[in-house]
């Protein structure tokens, strides 16, 4: 039993420690601004594919008392396209709460709860309006990322200040705030699945916070030992009670992060065995209770909003783990596609030799090097060599400029580590894709710190340096953020004539009405929806030689004779369209192209074609 006196004493301690947080500049909240009006200008992928859609249409197939369904392909029971604003708003609301708890696919249930309350309410307004506020919430969740990116790096530059060439400080943090803005808010990869929702960007936050526990403990404690006023005025605190609820919540983020956390245990011990004074250096900072500010009176309030984030977290880790045991009873693991064409990012010692296996895990940490700063998709090849290059100089003046970013090096080292080993399993796959956006953070950390401590060093008392270089980079990142988003997007033309084809369609064959079910026409936008909404097949509405049935489908032409496309379309119609049916195309519009939705050339699935097509029934 713990003695009254000393549970009190740990109860004191566990109240005083707090993490020091670094206020945003102005520079932050303008470049924001600015981001966040780019995006809309940009705005959701013309075209959407199952892994996007899937979550919010089973809260539709939910409204219509469908039950859900993770198997593909999916049951002919399936909900048709309802009129959106007489959705009644309580059961909109069981629906969303359903799916959350179940889940979509194998994403983290986390990220339903996350996402569907905040866009799903939106249906009553239209598609565009849902689409667009799953963009508003993946921005947040951008800007976040951003700030923690920057708050981590500015620490790190704190920690060292005194071998800086700059005087002002301020001004090398208005350049960090530039560019966590710019590689964050304009990277292509985050920025296409943070406004859908397959949000694979969200462990990217896990991964900062991981880091932001050592950095902001560090922060506070210059904080409270010294008189520095820009620390003083520049930051905030946060206490470790809340700290521990974040870093909670933000371990539920994605599966990923079990290897962030092993990670963090690795290098943990690590930094114990290998610091001779690690242990001392612990137990004096255990001693310091007196230094640190002790609240001793908790409001009311403040307890019942703890025990509720608590229970909320209780439940959320449930699901969540339940989830995670399935996955790993089920033995399921990432597609074929993400190990990149010809298996190029493929680790496994099983079936490849020691150099093959080399130069495998030497693309893939090039490759996704690239991948999270690079934002055009040619100059791939040429991109990858040149930051890992730079990566590794980074990661060599990270390990050896003082403790705080030794510390910092060995957890990005632990968690890459623990990351490739589990690819060897042949479970995972280290490579360029939407799984490994959580490994971005630890590119980006070592690569901007080394850039922004160059920069201090040769250029930033040049006036043209200050302004031409900000001006260019800003200019470089917009550009390949646009073209690289308008590579896999439908033009104006091409939505267009779908659309017109849609609209003469005088049937709409169920709810899938394709050969292919990885990209649903309505689901695309109100226009899309409009052109099919009442079309559904009926005893008084078959296909025949005048009445016109619309399919459509981005990742295969339709085949009449194609046995295994005519057993899917009678599937996805419910039966409308039987494999016996005599059929004839009427009018037709094929679109090919190869571009993904993933950034890597090598990686990818389906491309981003359009194929719609008008037939009839011959008698």
């Amino acid at each position: 039993m713990i003695g009254l006196y000393k549970k009190e004493n740990l109860v004191k301690y566990f109240n005083s420690i707090r993490f020091g947080f670094w206020k945003p500049s102005l520079i932050f909240y303008l470049l924001a601004a600015l981001s966040f009006l780019f995006w809309l200008i940009i705005g959701p992928s013309s075209w959407r594919n199952v892994d996007d859609y899937g979550t919010f249409f089973d809260v539709v197939k939910k409204i219509n008392s469908f039950e859900s369904s993770n198997n593909f392909p999916l049951s002919s029971k399936i909900a048709y396209p309802i009129d959106f604003q007489s959705i009644n708003l309580l059961e909109l609301i069981q629906a969303t709460l359903k799916t959350c708890r179940e889940g979509w696919g194998t994403y983290p249930p986390l990220w339903g709860f996350i996402y569907l309350p905040l866009t799903i309410p939106f249906l009553k307004l239209g598609l565009d309006w849902t689409r667009f506020a799953t963009l508003v919430v993946g921005f947040m969740s951008a800007i976040l990322t951003a700030y923690l990116l920057s708050n981590t790096i500015t620490t790190i530059f704190f920690s060292f200040k005194n071998k800086l060439k700059t005087k002002n400080f301020q001004t090398l943090r208005y350049l960090i705030d530039f560019f966590a803005i710019l590689i964050v808010c304009f990277n292509p990869e985050f920025m296409l699945h943070a406004s859908s929702y397959m949000p694979y960007q969200l462990p990217a936050i896990s991964s900062l916070m991981s880091i932001s526990l050592f950095t902001s403990f560090y922060t506070y404690q210059i904080k409270t030992n010294g008189t520095n006023e820009t620390v003083n005025s520049k930051t905030f605190d946060i206490s470790l009670l809340y700290i521990l609820l974040v870093m909670w919540l933000s371990s539920l983020l994605g599966f990923q992060t079990v290897f962030i956390y092993l990670g963090l245990l690795l290098a943990s011990c690590c930094f114990v065995f290998t610091e001779k004074q690690g242990l001392k250096n612990i137990e004096k900072i255990l001693r310091k209770k007196s230094l640190l500010f002790i609240n001793k009176k908790s409001k009311i309030y403040s307890l019942l909003g703890i025990a509720f984030s608590i229970s909320l977290l209780l439940g959320f880790s449930k699901y969540h783990y339940f989830k995670l045991i399935s996955i790993i009873i089920q033995n399921a693991g990432t597609a074929e596609w993400a190990y990149g064409d010809g298996l190029l990012y493929k680790l496994d010692f099983q079936n490849y030799s020691l150099g093959t296996n080399f130069i495998h895990l030497f693309h893939a940490i090039s490759r996704l090097a690239s991948l999270s700063i690079y934002p055009f998709r040619y100059g791939q090849d040429l991109s990858s060599y040149f930051l890992f290059i730079f990566l590794i100089t980074s990661f060599l003046f990270l390990f050896k400029v003082n403790k705080l970013s030794k510390i910092i090096s060995l957890i990005i080292i632990s968690i890459l580590f623990i990351t490739i080993s589990f690819s060897f399993k042949g479970n995972y796959a280290f490579a360029p894709s939407r799984h490994n956006i959580y490994l971005f953070p630890f590119f980006w950390i070592p690569i901007i710190t080394y850039f922004v401590y160059l920069s201090d060093k040769f250029f930033l008392n040049y006036r043209f340096y200050k302004f031409l270089v900000p001006i260019s980079l800003t200019f470089f990142f917009t550009s390949g953020l646009y073209v690289s988003t308008n590579a896999i997007n439908y033009t104006n033309y091409q939505q267009e004539r779908l659309y017109k084809m849609a609209d003469k369609s005088n049937i709409y064959p169920s709810t899938i009405g394709q050969h292919d079910l990885w990209s649903l026409y309505w689901t695309h936008g109100d226009k899309e929806w409009s052109s099919v909404v009442g079309k559904e097949c009926s005893i008084n509405n078959q296909i025949s030689s005048s009445n016109l049935a619309f399919i459509y489908g981005n990742r295969e032409p339709l085949q009449l004779n194609n046995e295994k496309q005519r057993k899917s379309l009678e599937v996805f119609s419910d039966g409308c369209i039987k494999r016996s049916d005599n059929l004839q195309i009427v009018d037709s519009y094929e679109f090919q192209r190869d571009t993904h939705l993933e950034m890597d050339k090598f990686v990818g699935w389906s491309g981003s074609s359009a194929y719609g097509y008008l037939i009839s029934k011959l008698n």
